[in-house]
């Protein structure tokens, strides 16, 4: 009996120890990310499920980072969208309605997963407590109350994020996951500046900036 109880304490101290070295590990590949990688690119699938756990919108595409704050976002399927982001300025062109819209990056920063990874680690904690969970995914919980994401979920794999769950404040969940993503390749920096077309309606919010 003695022997038996002894075992499963050695069991419990083994899985606590393992549960630690994970945490510790996700918490080094977060903070070796934001120093380490400069840029990435690849592919996305992003689904997003409301509060009962059905999926009303799944879409797919490819993208690509370069921090400090800018990124492509480029949505194939199911619709014809882009999002670009030039470190000052946020860009969401709708290519069927020929539609641009655009405001200031500051008024957005932290509402998507785009913009979380598009930063540095010291604006994350700055919006968020981060916590790192037994089996190694990243939580991270807004400081601001007033903010419509009532909390974030983040797995690394390969020493990059591989997958970002956002819930916001209505129940919703926003799941993106990242495939064969590349890192610190030789981006073209027109890759992230949008110019509209004449025959685009550009449509202006929030403060308006030079």
């Amino acid at each position: 009996m003695l022997r038996k109880a002894l075992m499963i304490k050695a069991m419990t101290l083994l899985m606590l120890g393992f549960s630690s070295a994970v945490a510790a590990d996700a918490r080094a590949a977060l903070e070796s990310y934001f120093s380490e990688v400069e840029n990435l690119e690849g592919d996305f699938e992003q689904i997003v499920r409301d509060e009962d756990g059905q999926v009303i919108e799944e879409s797919q595409g490819t993208m690509a980072i370069q921090r400090p704050n800018r990124f492509d976002w480029v949505y194939e399927a199911p619709y014809a969208q882009r999002i670009v982001a030039d470190g000052e300025r946020l860009w969401i062109h709708d290519k069927d309605l020929q539609q641009v819209t655009v405001r200031p990056l500051q008024d957005t920063l932290g509402t998507g997963p785009a913009l979380l990874l598009s930063g540095d680690l010291a604006g994350l904690e700055e919006q968020f407590s981060i916590e790192v969970a037994d089996d190694g995914w990243v939580i991270l919980n807004p400081r601001d109350d007033e903010w419509e994401v009532d909390g974030v979920r983040l797995r690394m794999g390969d020493g990059v994020p591989a997958e970002v769950v956002v819930e916001d404040g209505l129940g919703q969940k926003n799941q993106l996951l990242l495939h064969n993503v590349r890192t610190n390749a030789s981006l073209d920096d027109n890759r992230f500046r949008f110019e509209p077309d004449d025959d685009m309606d550009v449509i202006e919010q929030g403060e308006s900036r030079p």
